[in-house]
């Protein structure tokens, strides 16, 4: 068996703050929230893929805490493609075939099952502009480029998802008594 190579995802110049803007949304504990789940069955229709996560990148790992097609849990960062997403949060990343990018020609996910041959993945980005991780939607076949509206519908998933979290952060920090009288308050208006 011959040697894989693979471009290990790097860490943003300003990691140590975006892994505090991480803790500060309360990400990592969104597993289960409805809504995040709706947004990720939409984007694998939308983009006729047989995969797509949310995925929250944190230290060495990637959360996947909403999916279709594949496991929710927790994966290396190391190998993975939401970690390279990071790095460019004004743009949606695209990896048209992965076995023939140098970048992932030997990634594990492209090797081992279930196969990743197309990714595409649009920075979840909080209010200050630091990526939290991704909405991303693959696929074991290769694809060609997304178009404009293609990659501007996945970036709006993305805001959806954003605020979502921001909702949920904020529950999450409101004693039970102020979360029913908010829950009411939002079922009057």
């Amino acid at each position: 068996m011959g040697i894989s190579i693979y471009q290990v995802a790097p860490e943003p110049a300003n990691e140590a703050v975006r892994e505090a803007a991480v803790i500060r949304s309360d990400a990592l504990n969104a597993t289960g929230v409805a809504e995040l789940q709706s947004v990720v069955d939409r984007a694998s229709a939308l983009f006729d893929t047989s995969m797509a996560a949310i995925s929250i990148v944190f230290r060495d790992w990637q959360y996947l805490i909403a999916t279709k097609g594949i496991e929710p849990g927790v994966y290396r960062r190391a190998t993975s493609f939401c970690g390279h997403a990071i790095m460019t949060p004004n743009d949606v990343f695209v990896v048209e075939d992965a076995e023939h990018d140098v970048r992932f020609a030997g990634n594990p996910s492209v090797l081992d099952d279930p196969v990743l041959r197309f990714y595409a993945g649009a920075p979840l980005l909080d209010t200050q502009g630091l990526p939290l991780g991704t909405l991303c939607v693959f696929d074991g076949a290769p694809r060609h480029a997304l178009s404009r509206t293609q990659t501007t519908a996945l970036a709006a998933m993305a805001c959806e998802i954003v605020a979502v979290l921001g909702d949920h952060a904020v529950i999450a920090d409101q004693p039970s008594a102020t979360i029913e009288a908010d829950r009411i308050r939002r079922m009057s208006i």
